[in-house]
C-alpha cells in the first residue's frame, strides 16, 4: 500500500500536478484571518458535501457538512430560489445539484439556513488541485439551534460547490470573500452562559 502511495505520489508530480496539502491554519499570514467571524448575507441551505480532505498529506476528499446560498449562481447554473422551491421539487433539484457518482446515495439538502447566521473561520488550507495548481479549503463553525458548534466547509471550489464565495483566485494572498454570500462580523461575540452566537447590531 505505501509502495503504490508513492508511486502515484511520484506520477503526480512528474506530470505537474499539485498533490500535497499545505494547512495555513496557524501560519503567520492567517493570524488575522483564523478566529474572524461572518455573517450569511443571503438565505441559504447546509448539505451533504463532497469536501477537500484538509487533515490528509495528499489530495483526496471527504464527505462533510457543506453551506450554500438559495437563489445564486448563473444563467447555466442556479440554485432553488427558497427552501419551499427546493422542497416543491426535491428529486430534480438533488440531482442538478449533488452529481451522484457510482455507488453513491443521492445527496439532498439537510436543512434551511437562515441570512445573518454567523460563522466563525477555524481552518485554512491550500488545497492541491491538479494542473490547476491550488485553491483555499476554508473549514468555519455555526451554532446550531440545540446549541452544538456544527463544522462546515465553506464553497471555495467551482467544481465541488458552485458558485464560490470567494472573490479571487490562487492561494498567494489571504481569500476574500463575495459580499453577497458573506460579510465581515466584528462584533460578533459567543456568549459564553448560553453557548449562542450573537450580534449587537
Amino acid at each position: 500500500m505505501y509502495l503504490k502511495f508513492l508511486a502515484v505520489l511520484f506520477i503526480s508530480i512528474l506530470s505537474g500536478c499539485s498533490v500535497v496539502v499545505h494547512n495555513k491554519t496557524n501560519d503567520p499570514m492567517a493570524i488575522t484571518f483564523i478566529g474572524s467571524y461572518f455573517m450569511t448575507s443571503k438565505d441559504g441551505f447546509l448539505y451533504e458535501a463532497r469536501c477537500a480532505d484538509i487533515n490528509a498529506t495528499v489530495q483526496s476528499t471527504e464527505w462533510c457538512t457543506g453551506v450554500q446560498a438559495f437563489n445564486s449562481g448563473n444563467q447555466y447554473a442556479t440554485t432553488p430560489a427558497n427552501y419551499q422551491a427546493y422542497k416543491s421539487s426535491q428529486k430534480k433539484w438533488d440531482e442538478k445539484l449533488f452529481t451522484k457518482l457510482a455507488f453513491e446515495k443521492q445527496r439532498s439538502i439537510i436543512s434551511p439556513l437562515p441570512k445573518g447566521t454567523i460563522l466563525k473561520i477555524t481552518k485554512l488550507v491550500q488545497y492541491p488541485w491538479g494542473t490547476n495548481g491550488y485553491y483555499w479549503a476554508i473549514r468555519a463553525t455555526m451554532t446550531t439551534p440545540e446549541g452544538n458548534q456544527l463544522e462546515i466547509e465553506l464553497p471555495t471550489n467551482r467544481v465541488l460547490a458552485f458558485p464560490t464565495w470567494l472573490q479571487d483566485y490562487g492561494v498567494q494572498e489571504l481569500p476574500r470573500f463575495k459580499p453577497e454570500f458573506l460579510t465581515g462580523c466584528t462584533n460578533a461575540k459567543i456568549i459564553s452562559d448560553s453557548h449562542f452566537l450573537k450580534t449587537n447590531r
